[in-house]
């Protein structure tokens, strides 16, 4: 237990309970624990829509990949925990209400989107945002560690981490379904979002892609891959857009680790399947079937069930789950119906990520 270890580092390092004296020498698997007086320096307090705010430097707690974050709350005080760009951590909603909160965090300069301009740039080290008031928290421990089970996912706008947007209603905030799905899965899970505006197969290709490279350096054995490409691909061939998935599934499957394909949700134009994700030299969910079918690939057709939600709930009522005035970005509401759906059709074929899903 994290407990244990660090009242053993304390009759090492006496200065510091909380934070000061052996911080400088911060070493992987060194547990830093943070009581209230301490959050009291590392947090700006909530300002109207912007919730508490806590940011740890490495030299605080170490320069990592991956933190271990370990809370205690008291009850019924938290239902929620964001990391980094509105990275949903926890939620009451989806997991049992718990005094006793742990989760993995994967970090990176910027926060947000690696390739955009305008990403939230956030700051080096760790970022927390917390509701409430900080009273609430009894506690916080951080770990710099190696997870031994990660999640990678490649996509676009509909899958990144976007801006907290934290000055908007959550009904307007654009929202990946791959930013909260950290939330649907259990504490052993560090989910590494690369999915990116704008990006297509283009910037996950094998050979030149500015997203594969930083994926190819830390990938390895049993890695879990989430893959969905399609929505900027419009002016991809198929047989390039073919071509580069299946490189793509190759070097994945030579690492040693596990893809799953996941074809684009549905825009909400009022369009049927057959004409969804469809450009004169592409049709997107026919390559990706084939893609699935030729290397024996899973995919998780989330066209065709967020196709059947709307056909059964209407485009107007469905666009509730959009930013308003838009067709085909989720607002938080979406980006949780979407991530339901993919963790639904996980655990109902029992695909790779299955032992990892939160019970409901």
């Amino acid at each position: 237990m994290w407990l244990n270890w660090f009242i053993r580092s304390v009759l090492l390092c006496t200065t510091a309970i909380v934070v000061a004296g052996c911080a400088s020498q911060v070493a992987q698997h060194d547990v830093r624990v943070f009581d209230e007086a301490a959050l009291v320096r590392q947090c700006q307090p909530a300002n109207g829509t912007t919730p508490t705010r806590c940011d740890f430097a490495p030299a605080l707690i170490g320069d990592a990949r991956h933190y271990r974050v370990e809370m205690i709350i008291k009850p019924a005080s938290t239902p929620w925990v964001y990391a980094e760009s509105r990275r949903l951590m926890h939620s009451s909603a989806i997991a049992n209400e718990q005094q006793n909160l742990s989760f993995l965090v994967n970090t990176r300069q910027p926060d947000g989107q690696p390739l955009q301009q305008d990403t939230y740039q956030g700051s080096p080290g760790l970022t927390l945002w917390l509701p409430g008031e900080l009273h609430e928290i009894e506690q916080i421990a951080i770990t710099a560690t190696t997870p031994d089970k990660r999640l990678f996912i490649l996509g676009d706008s509909t899958v990144c981490d976007q801006n907290p947007q934290w000055e908007k209603p959550a009904i307007a905030r654009y929202s990946g379904w791959g930013q909260v799905l950290p939330a649907y899965l259990s504490q052993q899970v560090s989910v590494v979002n690369y999915a990116d505006s704008g990006e297509g197969t283009q910037a996950f290709n094998i050979e030149d892609g500015e997203l594969f490279a930083p994926i190819a350096e830390q990938l390895r054995e049993k890695d879990i891959v989430l893959i969905q490409l399609g929505h900027n691909d419009k002016t991809t061939s198929a047989a390039v857009y073919e071509q580069r998935l299946s490189d793509l599934l190759l070097f994945i499957k030579a690492r040693g680790a596990l893809p799953i394909l996941v074809s684009p949700m549905i825009r909400n134009q009022g369009i049927n399947l057959a004409q969804q994700h469809q450009w004169p030299q592409l049709d997107v969910r026919r390559s990706l079937q084939k893609i699935s079918q030729l290397q024996d690939i899973p995919l998780i057709d989330l066209m065709a069930l967020s196709d059947a939600w709307v056909t059964e709930l209407g485009q107007t009522a469905a666009q509730q789950f959009f930013v308003p005035k838009d067709r085909t970005h989720s607002n938080e509401a979406g980006a949780h119906l979407f991530a339901s759906m993919l963790v639904e059709d996980i655990t109902r074929r029992q695909l790779p990520l299955a032992e990892y899903v939160i019970s409901r």
